[in-house]
């Protein structure tokens, strides 16, 4: 039985080899993108500016609160052009990028926007309504009052958009008329996430 294996290893070496080769070509492709965002807050259209909207001297017996509008704008780096690409690859998996107002205390927004007090740290009747103005952004919940409150405080943008680094807003006041004079301030977090 020895015998005949060896046979078969010698006839098998002496067989002509057979090379079946087939050719496949594989393409590889990746997008390098920025790990990170940086945002600034633009306001009266000057970037870098910071970042707080001053709504002036105001007598509302002489005239309306005035509207004041603001951008967040996103670069890759500090004085980098707008835009981000740390979004090309968060689309690979998500839909929309989430931009979310108020901090976790939960003392920035009531039910009527962005709460301010007074120089003395007492409560102001004044609110600060913030909506955006861009027609990509909407609200996680559809039945807000479409600007910016406690309880409405999430906006959804389409991640192309979102890579395009600028997010514009409208400030105005309510309530004026029911304030003391002085001055008042009123402070928003804002913060975007993408993965």
């Amino acid at each position: 039985m020895s015998h005949f294996l060896r046979l078969l290893i010698v006839a098998g070496a002496l067989l002509p080899s057979v090379v079946f080769a087939e050719s496949t070509t594989t393409r590889i492709t990746a997008t390098i993108v920025a790990s990170s965002c940086q945002g600034a807050i633009s306001t009266n259209g000057q970037r870098g500016a910071s970042g707080m909207i001053d709504f002036g001297v105001i007598n509302p017996k002489l005239r309306a609160a005035p509207v004041e509008t603001f951008s967040l704008i996103l670069t890759e780096y500090s004085g980098g052009e707008i835009g981000c690409s740390a979004f090309d690859a968060y689309a690979q998996t998500y839909a929309f990028a989430t931009l979310t107002f108020g901090d976790l205390s939960h003392q920035q927004l009531d039910s009527q926007g962005v709460i301010t007090r007074y120089e003395d740290g007492s409560a102001s009747p004044i609110r600060v309504r913030v909506s955006p103005t861009n027609s990509e952004a909407r609200f996680s919940r559809a039945s807000g009052p479409g600007f910016v409150t406690q309880e409405n405080n999430i906006l959804l943008y389409p991640v192309d958009f979102a890579s395009r680094g600028q997010f514009d807003f409208q400030a105005s006041l309510e309530n004026v008329e029911a304030a003391k004079a002085g001055k008042f301030t009123g402070t928003l977090t804002l913060t975007l996430i993408y993965r």
